[in-house]
């Protein structure tokens, strides 16, 4: 990551980004973002994000898990689940299901958190390429993963980590 307006690392996986904080989902978060995976998962059921939650957490550096964003008043704004798999074009590459994000206000700087984030997860991690799932009319996290609004042909997007 960069510092200045884009962002800046701090203590390994936090980033800032317009006072928006990006870490890893712990333990104590899960019942806490259950809301923002329902947004990006209407079926959902509380059962299965804890479930699936508390594996990611079991291994807070592995090659699955989730970025939860947070807002400079500490609120829970955006959330990146992600897993790292082996495809043909790029080899090892950072897998990102989706991303939600709520905001009041401006929903683009935590976007563009969780983006950097996934970013820096991928390059820890060693991944070579990134493939994020969409909406079709996600022009924020469009322009975050460095592509141009309306460029979208599926609700898959490649981008450079």
């Amino acid at each position: 990551m960069q510092t200045g307006e884009t962002a800046s690392l701090v203590n390994g996986m936090k980033s800032r980004l317009n006072s928006i904080v990006v870490t890893r989902l712990s333990a104590d978060e899960i019942d806490e973002a259950f809301g923002l995976a329902r947004l990006a998962f209407p079926g959902l059921t509380p059962g299965r994000w804890r479930a699936t939650a508390r594996r990611w957490t079991a291994h807070p550096g592995g090659a699955t898990g989730a970025l939860v964003a947070r807002d400079g008043a500490g609120r829970l704004s955006g959330l990146a689940p992600f897993t790292v798999r082996n495809n043909l074009q790029a080899g090892r590459s950072l897998w990102g299901e989706r991303v939600a994000s709520f905001s009041l206000l401006d929903g683009r700087p935590v976007v563009e958190g969780l983006a950097e984030g996934l970013r820096d997860v991928a390059r820890t991690l060693g991944c070579r390429g990134m493939t994020v799932q969409i909406e079709t009319g996600d022009r924020a996290l469009l322009t975050a993963l460095g592509r141009k609004p309306g460029c979208a042909k599926s609700t898959l997007v490649s981008a450079t980590v």
